[in-house]
């Protein structure tokens, strides 16, 4: 997430949760890159056609003005907790997105929980999901992310890298195989321009070099496995150029470099903001930046996801109202851009039900206690 790196990013991290409702807390103001992030400018970014150019207004989330979607749809995200809900609470959670017209889920393969002992897997976690979110119709986007004890280097972070990019591309693989037929959409690793979601500082300078390397190895076993199948690279923050992070053109850029041209067939981006009109302006003027490398990389066929979205309604942030009319300029921003794929908001319901706490508040639909948001009336189709 960013700013919401105290937010999970995919928080689908680690010692499980700890790493997901503990970045979630970490992620939003570690990197400052949810909010703050990417490029100070108003102006259309040089190099994207006219067709591509858009002025963001404001809106207003009322149910009864129609609500502007990007053409593939959007869908939810909900962090790692998601695979560790109860089957009654996740049932009470994909039954509020069925009422929506959303029509993905974002699901966190937390490789570290799924082969914490190498070479032994454990799907029945995401086997779960996987098949609730089918039952309500949904498209599941699996993001794999986290490397298990015996993958890392000793003592490292339990958001570190693998110390081999192999071992990652064998289990992006095994993924695939488990899940053919059911999962076909791959995103890779979550927000690994953030220094707290890719290992710390000892890792991050070298970021974007070593990202592309697990890029590289899960894309071929990937594509062995169901060359129809879509990999999704970057699930970037919103985020600085600084020690604690990479604005989002600048990881892209680096990416290319290091050869990463030929492994993705989309980049995901999360342009978290804040309610500032600077904040939006930054992320994306950062976001039309990522598309104008991919033009001029001959990439104009493929798509940026935005995989995740949100706002956070803690005592400090908006109102649930003013939530609302952020999550549909965020929607209306993403349906403006005809090379936006789908949009995913994060989260479907609260973390937790303190409201000082950053991090627990950025459910869309639904409160900590299974109430509905204001959000939930907005996107509400059916009853």
């Amino acid at each position: 997430m960013s700013r919401r790196s105290q937010l999970p990013g995919l928080r689908t991290v680690a010692s499980a949760t700890g790493i997901v409702l503990g970045l979630v807390a970490a992620l939003v103001l570690s990197a400052m890159a949810m909010p703050p992030t990417g490029a100070d400018r108003g102006a259309p970014t040089p190099g994207t056609s006219a067709s591509e150019q858009r002025a963001d207004t404001p809106q207003q989330a009322e149910r009864g003005r129609s609500l502007v979607v990007p053409r593939a749809g959007y869908g939810f995200s909900d962090g790692a907790r998601l695979v560790q809900l109860s089957r009654r609470d996740l049932r009470r959670q994909l039954d509020a997105v069925a009422r929506t017209d959303a029509t993905w889920l974002r699901v966190p393969f937390n490789w570290s929980h799924i082969e914490s002992q190498r070479g032994t897997y454990d799907w029945s976690q995401v086997d779960r999901v996987v098949r609730a979110a089918r039952r309500h119709g949904l498209t599941v986007l699996a993001n794999i992310s986290y490397a298990p004890t015996w993958a890392r280097a000793a003592e490292s972070e339990p958001t570190a890298p693998p110390r081999s990019a192999k071992t990652y591309g064998r289990f992006a693989g095994a993924a695939v195989e488990h899940f053919v037929g059911k999962v076909q959409h791959w995103e890779l690793w979550n927000e690994p321009n953030l220094a707290s979601h890719y290992g710390g500082g000892s890792y991050h300078a070298r970021a974007p070099e070593t990202y592309t390397k697990l890029v590289k190895r899960a894309y071929r076993a990937i594509k062995r496995q169901d060359r129809r199948s879509t990999v999704v690279a970057g699930s970037l923050a919103a985020g600085l150029n600084n020690d604690k992070g990479f604005r989002m053109p600048t990881f892209v850029r680096r990416m290319y470099a290091a050869g990463a041209a030929k492994f993705f067939d989309a980049i995901s981006l999360h342009p978290y903001t804040t309610e500032s009109e600077a904040s939006w302006k930054r992320v994306y003027g950062d976001v039309d930046d990522v598309r104008t490398l991919m033009r001029r990389r001959g990439h104009a066929e493929r798509s940026i996801w935005f995989t995740e979205i949100g706002n956070s309604t803690s005592t400090d942030g908006p109102s649930q109202k003013e939530q609302a009319a952020l999550l549909v300029r965020s929607l209306e921003a993403a349906a403006s851009r005809p090379y936006v794929g789908p949009a995913i908001l994060y989260a479907i319901r609260d973390g937790g039900s303190d409201r000082s706490v950053f991090g627990q508040n950025f459910g869309t639909l639904l409160t900590f206690d299974f109430e509905p948001k204001r959000m939930a009336r907005v996107l509400r189709t059916r009853s």
